[in-house]
């Protein structure tokens, strides 16, 4: 191996092994990189990245844009953006446009649930390690929307899986119709 080959897995990182990097401390940075089986980089620095991890907040998102505009300044490809979610409702209506605001910079933008398990787990990252190697129906009922977008996110890197657009909130309305069941007296 050449010096030139070096430096460019030094950069890079491992051939088949993604680089992952969050745009701040504490977004999900190492629990995306166990379960896709990638490279934790830490904190986002400015190095080229495959996949940049944020949480589902406004500031974090905005991070995420910039750092995505000075990955392809750089000279690598458009990052995959894993927005983690904050909270079990999913992302709001702002962060969900957002998000779609994002797209046209991202080589595709996955949210990654909430997974209200690892609050009460000594060591959460164990529960990752692997995930994408057990079947779904083996997997605890909490772990398997995880483990889906993972696999998505996992399948968006080797590109078998086509980018998709961002998940809209859950919760679209919070006001209900009901039909009334008595005529109305004119």
């Amino acid at each position: 191996m050449d010096e030139d080959e070096m430096s460019a897995i030094i950069r890079r990182g491992l051939p088949g092994r993604p680089m992952v990097a969050g745009v701040a401390g504490g977004v999900g940075t190492t629990t995306v990189a166990r379960a896709v089986g990638g490279i934790d980089r830490g904190v986002f620095t400015g190095r080229i990245v495959d996949v940049l991890v944020c949480r589902a907040t406004g500031d974090s998102l905005i991070r995420a844009a910039r750092a995505a505009q000075l990955v392809v300044a750089a000279g690598g490809v458009r990052p995959v953006l894993a927005v983690c979610a904050a909270g079990a409702s999913g992302p709001s209506r702002p962060t969900a446009a957002r998000m779609r605001l994002l797209e046209p910079h991202t080589a595709a933008v996955v949210v990654l649930p909430y997974v209200r398990r690892w609050r009460d787990m000594a060591v959460p990252l164990d529960d990752v390690t692997g995930l994408l190697t057990r079947p779904l129906t083996e997997l605890p009922r909490t772990l398997r929307r995880y483990a889906a977008a993972a696999g998505h996110l996992h399948g968006v890197l080797e590109g078998a899986t086509p980018p998709r657009r961002a998940a809209a909130p859950r919760h679209v309305s919070a006001v209900r119709i009901h039909p009334s069941t008595t005529r109305s007296q004119r």
